[in-house]
């Protein structure tokens, strides 16, 4: 089980704008002037002694890459607005920053301290919570992501067209590697499309001719393949799409199966994201697909749709949802068993992920929805519940795609209160509820006909 992270004396009074701890020891974080006067930061890090063992000094907006973990916004702000002081070489330097970058202990984790000038003392994982960035993609192979953190209008002549200057940071292997670089787009594209990552993507060339860390090498050479990976391509099998939503309905998302050609144009066979969800009635028929003509269908970038954001978000988790915890020192998350409006707020009951523990009740404001679930009914999410030994409990709100109800106390004990419908009208969600004209292909069933499609 983890604990917070130590919090020696000499952190409490160090007058730094910025300190943050970490399990192995903690950081100071300071605007000084360098040897020919620009305002740089210098980032330290103290351990057993009241000296630095380590010193780094960088411009703020690159200062990241060489800590190897990011920055907030609220963090970058109240460096900007401190007065710089004098940088003094570190005597007893032992540790670079390959140390920080090979050791979890010496970097902050989401329960990690920070005291920012002027505020209360929050957590690492709180501040990084309050500044998501604009966009972020993980490659297939998991090792590189990209996040877009910011879009600013770029200074240009008066009679050119309006552009961005798209800031983005590279995490690889886990690790910031690249951070304070830029890319210039139109002003007429959306910093968080995918267009704007692919912009991302076609500058990394060019940062061979700049000078370079050994970790910073390593990535451009690690990322010849993301060019191919962002590419705009015809949907094939495998294809991550969007799917036009019929009048009046929301989109969605899927993965083409097959590619089908017709008399009239192609058709994809896909298998929506949220199809995976518990309580989806296709989540253990994996052959189940739609066919959709192809003029309806868009490759994209963007992850899989779990149910967690707009329009297909609900208004509170349920039963078989994942979480992750903000800045909770003891569990990462965990799955959802129970929801209980109270006057403070909306509280969960969830099972950490950690073996050994027991169910924890956490306020809603403290997690990050993962995955939600797709339960059609209140029947038959009560039903997986009795598999799943979870009894009624007074307090708790049931919420589904079509019902929601409260439970409470009566005489024999916990039941239902009143039913309340739910119109979620969404049929990647809940394919029973509209009577489509043309039923889903069933690839388990006897074969169909190319040509009646």
């Amino acid at each position: 089980m983890s604990r917070p992270d130590p919090v020696p004396a000499a952190y409490l009074a160090d007058p730094a704008p910025v300190k943050i701890t970490a399990p192995a020891g903690w950081w100071r974080l300071r605007p000084t002037l360098g040897p020919l006067g620009p305002r740089l930061v210098t980032a330290e890090l103290f351990r057993e002694m009241n000296v630095p063992v380590l010193q780094i000094q960088a411009r703020l907006g690159e200062l990241d890459s060489h800590l190897a973990f990011p920055l907030t916004e609220q963090i970058h702000d109240r460096l900007r607005r401190a007065a710089p002081q004098p940088h003094f070489v570190a005597v007893y330097a032992m540790l670079t920053p390959a140390h920080v970058a090979g050791d979890a202990r010496l970097r902050p984790w989401r329960a990690s301290r920070v005291d920012l000038a002027a505020a209360a003392p929050t957590t690492y994982g709180r501040l990084l919570h309050a500044d998501p960035p604009l966009r972020s993609w993980q490659d297939p192979g998991g090792d590189i992501r990209i996040d877009i953190t910011a879009a600013t209008a770029a200074r240009a002549e008066p009679s050119a067209d309006p552009a961005l200057a798209v800031a983005y940071r590279i995490h690889h292997e886990g690790l910031v590697v690249l951070s304070g670089r830029s890319v210039t787009i139109s002003g007429h594209i959306d910093p968080s499309s995918d267009a704007a990552l692919r912009a991302v993507v076609a500058n990394l060339p060019s940062l061979r001719g700049t000078a370079l860390t050994e970790r910073q090498r390593d990535f451009l050479d690690a990322s010849g393949h993301l060019a191919g990976a962002v590419a705009e391509t015809t949907p094939r099998a495998g294809t991550h799409i969007a799917i036009q939503g019929q009048p009046g309905l929301p989109g969605t998302t899927g993965t083409v199966r097959m590619v089908i050609p017709g008399r009239n144009g192609e058709h994809y066979l896909w298998r929506p994201d949220v199809a995976d969800l518990p309580g989806h009635p296709w989540r253990d028929q994996r052959s189940r697909l739609i066919d959709t003509p192809s003029e309806l269908a868009t490759p994209v970038l963007a992850a899989k749709d779990t149910a967690v954001t707009p329009p297909t978000a609900p208004a509170h988790l349920t039963y078989g949802a994942l979480i992750t915890t903000v800045d909770d020192a003891e569990t990462v998350g965990g799955l959802i068993l129970r929801a209980f409006p109270t006057q403070d707020g909306l509280i969960y009951e969830f099972q950490p992920a950690e073996a050994g523990q027991s169910p924890r009740r956490i306020s809603a404001g403290d997690v990050v929805p993962v995955s939600g679930t797709a339960w059609p009914d209140l029947q038959t999410l009560l039903g997986a519940r009795q598999v799943a030994n979870l009894p009624l409990v007074v307090g708790e709100r049931l919420l589904t795609l079509r019902e929601a109800a409260p439970v409470v106390d009566r005489l024999r004990g916990p039941v239902l209160g009143p039913v309340t419908p739910v119109d979620t009208m969404d049929p990647a969600l809940d394919p029973d509820v509209l009577a489509a004209p043309d039923p889903p292909v069933d690839l388990s069933a006897e074969a169909f006909p190319v040509a009646g499609l």
